[in-house]
């Protein structure tokens, strides 16, 4: 069995939504509360991790994360728009872990959107037996740069419209799954409010796997699609380790 990260590292200062004060005011951050010699120390902060001066030395190493529940690779649950419906602790595995299916979409220039036309001009089918992957690409050329939401690729409200159709327990997506509001340069589609498209998969319960990577390096095999966020009781959303095993 071959296994595919489609999973962006976790790190301090992710790039978080713009327009949303939140991810200002709440930065990532991943660092050591202890590590077992100075040398280790400064192992890490050779690899870009974020060291505190004054470390504690002790006989194991310790870490902190602080970090939002929607940034990076990440599930949605319904609450994430939504009230009385599914936390993310709700959200059955049998729902985010199935087939999966690309849907190559590759073709988008940067700044444009994916359309029900690009997807159905696919011409890949799916349907509930399956999680099929918006595949653009976007993902993994631009993230860590001013372009990854500067231009980002987006979804128009009739390619939820038409992936809602095929009731899906689940989609996963590699660009900004609305309208880019941030963005003076674009026009929002007419009949597109804010949040419509989260809004159209999460009413029917189907989980919204965002900023997945790598997925050009599954090829053209079969494969399981696995998506688990961490169980957080009652809350909205969760990163989350996403991959494919192929057989």
């Amino acid at each position: 069995m071959r296994f595919v990260d489609l999973s962006l590292p976790i790190t301090s200062n992710m790039s978080g939504l713009p327009g949303i004060p939140a991810y200002a005011e709440n930065p990532t951050r991943c660092y050591p509360l202890s590590v077992i010699s100075g040398d280790q120390a400064n192992l890490l902060k050779s690899q870009g991790i974020d060291v505190p001066d004054e470390v504690e030395k002790s006989n194991h190493m310790l870490s902190k994360l602080e970090i939002t529940t929607h940034i990076g690779t990440h599930i949605d649950a319904p609450l994430h728009m939504l009230e009385n419906t599914w936390s993310i602790d709700e959200v059955p595995l049998e729902n985010i872990v199935k087939k999966g299916k690309i849907i190559p979409l590759t073709d988008i220039e940067p700044g444009g959107m994916v359309t029900a036309d690009a997807i159905l001009k696919a011409g890949v089918d799916f349907d509930e037996t399956v999680i099929p992957i918006l595949h653009t690409g976007w993902t993994e050329k631009t993230w860590g740069t001013p372009e990854f939401w500067d231009n980002t690729v987006y979804m128009h409200k009739d390619a939820a419209e038409l992936i809602a159709e095929s009731n899906v327990s689940a989609v996963a997506i590699d660009f900004f799954p609305e309208f880019p509001f941030w963005r003076n340069d674009v026009e929002r589609p007419e009949g597109q409010p804010p949040g419509h498209n989260h809004k159209i998969f999460l009413s029917q319960e189907t989980i919204l796997i965002q900023m997945v990577t790598n997925i050009g390096a599954i090829g053209d095999e079969d494969f399981i699609l696995s998506a688990v966020p961490l169980r957080l009781k009652g809350l909205d959303g969760s990163p989350a380790r996403v991959f494919a095993m192929i057989q």
